[in-house]
Formats: structure tokens, C-alpha cells, sequence
């Protein structure tokens, strides 16, 4: 046997070893070094938004701090990719070696279908995990003529909004209830973030707010404005998630238990099972880690097991949360990837539906 011919022989054998190592159907037969795979070796952690942002300064710190965790120690580069639909193509079209992960703002579901650039299928990628809980909340401000929204169904007093558009998809939730709870909303048009709708509030343009997005202001407010809570300047009137999902207390009060679930009361069970199916497509997750599509067992498990043990870590999580705003609160990526499979399901299902109360929404403004 030639030199050449020995060479491609041993380089062949190198390979197939490697690939045992990380495909998922010889996984049983041959064991995974982890710790062997990933040492030495540089992981890109992308963020779909610009550098200093919520994300990117959360995807820093973990950058700095994962590898202490990771099998192999390998160190952790963050790539910025905008607009947030690329750096979600890139990685669906990215190997899947465990080289490279994302940190989103969102589950990306809706983007998948109402962007024209998407080229992913977010349901195909593996799920590591999440550590933000989402506390989606609407607020009444003082002046609000309702002690909560359950005393505004068939009322007559005006609740009165700021949303950019009719597209945002709290807006097309609250329009939806304003249809069949029977309460009469209207929405100002220009809020283009949380400031801006703090403002509102108090010029008395609104008198009732939620956050857009999966809305952690509950979390947050007792930072942007100290005391409000407290003295009852705001108060929570109705808890924007779906129902298993619990409000803890944030850093001035605890939910009072009189506040309801918007979800309980919807009298129509089709359209309970709408609106939910929407508010988790918006709430239920915000920032979660993913890797590309097929990536093997061993190494999502590498990832998750890791993931885990840094979220436990007393100084990491303590920076963490007030980086994001809001607690720590982990999920596994196995119910992460199961629960985004579902909102794909419920998207399709109920798409056409979503329509309409954007034709809702338009109507209030």
C-alpha cells in the first residue's frame, strides 16, 4: 500500500470516527467524549440584533462564563447578525456540529410566516433552553375607571391604548377581547416602545398599557418607575398569558389574587382556545438559546446539561437578572422544543383568524 493510499485510509477512519461521534444513529454504539469534541474549539453564539441591546448584552455574559461549564471548556465568540430574520436563516443553514448556537429575542414563529425573507423552519431546530420567564400583564393606570377587566366586560367607559400599528399582535389580542367582551377600546396610534407609552400615561392620552412582545414590564417597572406599583399609580387589571402560567412577584408587590386570567374570561371555548394559542406564540418565550436543525443528541445534551449548571451559578444568575430585568427562571430545552413545535401547529391552524383581529385592531385606531 502506498504512502498516499495509507493516508487517505487513516484520514477516512479519522472521519467516520469523528461522525460516529456526533451521528445521532450510531450514538448507542459509540460513546460521545464531549469533553474531547469541544475542547480547543471556538462556538459562535449569535444574536440577531446590534451590538449593546437587551440581547446581545445578555448573550456577552454568557459568552464570558459558559465555557467554564461546557465539557472541553471551549471558548464562546459572539456574532452580531441583523436584522434578526438573517441571523435566523444563518443558523438554520449552519452545520450542525455543535460550532454554532443562537440567542433569540423571540421564538420566531411568527416572523416564519409573515416575513418574506424567512428561510428557516424555527419547529426543525434543536432547543437548548430558556431562562427568562415571560409575565405578560396589563396595566390600568389610575385614572382607569375599572377596578379590573373583569368589571370592564360590558362597560361603557372607553379603554384607551398606544400601539404602533394593528399588526402588533397585542394589539390584535386586545381587540379580540374588546369583541367579545363587549369593552369599548380605543388605541392611539405612535407608542413606539415602553417610554413612549409611559409618557402617554401620564400626559392622560391613555389610561390602560401592555407592553408589546412577551412583555416583562411586571418585572421591570419597579426599576423604570420606583414606587408606581406600590402607591397604585399602575396596577396589574389582567394577566395576558395563558392560565398555567403563574406571575411571580416582582420586586415591590405580589399579583393580587383578584386580578383574572384574560383567557378565563372568554365565554366562547374556540375562542379561549384562540387566544391562547396566540399569547403563547407571543409570551410564552422570549429569549431562547437554539442550535441548528439535526444537530446530534450528544452535543444538545452537552449544551443543556451545561446551560443548566451556569443558571445555578449564584454570581452568574444574580448578574443575569439584572441584565435582563427580570428573574431567572429556567426551562429545559426539551419542553422548549416541544412547546415551539406546537405554536408552528397552532399558526397554521389559526393564521386566518389572526387576520381578522388585525382587521379588529385597524377598526380602533
Amino acid at each position: 500500500m502506498g504512502k498516499r493510499t495509507a493516508k487517505s485510509c487513516v484520514a477516512f477512519l479519522l472521519s467516520t470516527v469523528m461522525w460516529m461521534a456526533i451521528d445521532p444513529a450510531q450514538a448507542q454504539e459509540t460513546k460521545f467524549d464531549a469533553a474531547k469534541y469541544f475542547a480547543g474549539k471556538t462556538i459562535r453564539m449569535q444574536v440577531g440584533f446590534g451590538p449593546g441591546g437587551g440581547t446581545d448584552l445578555q448573550a456577552r455574559h454568557f459568552a464570558a462564563n459558559w465555557g467554564k461549564y461546557m465539557p472541553g471548556h471551549p471558548r464562546f465568540q459572539v456574532t452580531n447578525i441583523t436584522p434578526n430574520t438573517a441571523s435566523a436563516n444563518r443558523l438554520y443553514k449552519s452545520p450542525p456540529d455543535g460550532m454554532t448556537i443562537e440567542l433569540t429575542g423571540s421564538p420566531n414563529v411568527t416572523n416564519q410566516f409573515s416575513v418574506p425573507q424567512a428561510e428557516y423552519k424555527v419547529e426543525e431546530n434543536r432547543m437548548i433552553g430558556t431562562h427568562v420567564a415571560s409575565a405578560s400583564i396589563l396595566f390600568g393606570y389610575k385614572t382607569f375607571p375599572y377596578k379590573t377587566l373583569r368589571e370592564a366586560v360590558n362597560g361603557k367607559e372607553v379603554v384607551r391604548m398606544g400601539w404602533r400599528t394593528p399588526s402588533q399582535a397585542s394589539a390584535m389580542r386586545m381587540a379580540a377581547l374588546s369583541e367579545w367582551l363587549n369593552i369599548p377600546m380605543k388605541f392611539i396610534p405612535g407608542a413606539a416602545g415602553t417610554a413612549d407609552s409611559l409618557l402617554e400615561l401620564e400626559r392622560g392620552d391613555t389610561n390602560a398599557w401592555m407592553p408589546g412582545g412577551a412583555g416583562t414590564a411586571w418585572f421591570g417597572l419597579p426599576v423604570m418607575r420606583p414606587g408606581w406599583l406600590k402607591d397604585g399609580t399602575v396596577r396589574p387589571i389582567a394577566i395576558i398569558e395563558a392560565p398555567d402560567v403563574e406571575v411571580r412577584a416582582n420586586k415591590e408587590i405580589g399579583m393580587p389574587s383578584e386580578v383574572p386570567y384574560a383567557a378565563d374570561l372568554i365565554p366562547d371555548p374556540e375562542n379561549r382556545r384562540q387566544f391562547i394559542a396566540l399569547s403563547n406564540l407571543i409570551d410564552r418565550y422570549s429569549k431562547i438559546f437554539m442550535a441548528p436543525p439535526k444537530t446530534p443528541d450528544p452535543i444538545i445534551e452537552a449544551f443543556r446539561t451545561s446551560y443548566a449548571a451556569l443558571l445555578k451559578d449564584k454570581e452568574f444568575a444574580e448578574k443575569l437578572e439584572v441584565l435582563q430585568g427580570d428573574p431567572v427562571q429556567y426551562t429545559p430545552g426539551e419542553i422548549v422544543e416541544r412547546d415551539i413545535k406546537q405554536m408552528v401547529k397552532d399558526y397554521v391552524e389559526f393564521q386566518d383568524a389572526f387576520k381578522t383581529w388585525e382587521d379588529w385592531a385597524r377598526k380602533r385606531f
